[in-house]
């Protein structure tokens, strides 16, 4: 089962797999994403909480911890990372934003992670 270290982050949370990038509405399914071997290639993977905050997922000790090298993401660079992360596995489906200077970060994401539930 996955820990917090420290404080817990704001769901919903992005976060980056050996494949792409995957949402994460509750505790349960990062457990589940856990369990299929998502998480094999690395020692730490990139998490970004609703309020654009970067964590770090360490699967060796199925903790997210507050500690990481990025600490604050704007919409850009999660746009990308996400789209980067689609681009890996192939898929053609992209997350394009329109206006993104009247949209609030955490709507970014939110759209995100309807976004990705369609795929």
């Amino acid at each position: 089962m996955v820990e917090y270290i420290f404080r817990k982050p704001k769901y919903p949370l992005l976060i980056e797999t050996d494949g792409r990038v995957i949402s994460a509405r509750n505790m349960q399914r990062i457990d589940r994403l856990d369990k299929q071997a998502l998480f094999a290639n690395k020692d730490s993977y990139i998490v970004i909480d609703s309020s654009g905050e970067g964590w770090g997922f360490l699967p060796d000790l199925d903790v997210i911890s507050p500690l990481a090298i990025l600490k604050r993401w704007n919409k850009p660079k999660i746009i990308a990372l996400f789209n980067t992360s689609l681009e890996k596995v192939g898929s053609s489906a992209r997350y394009e934003a329109r206006s993104l200077s009247s949209k609030r970060l955490e709507q970014v994401i939110l759209e995100i992670v309807e976004f990705e539930n369609t795929l």
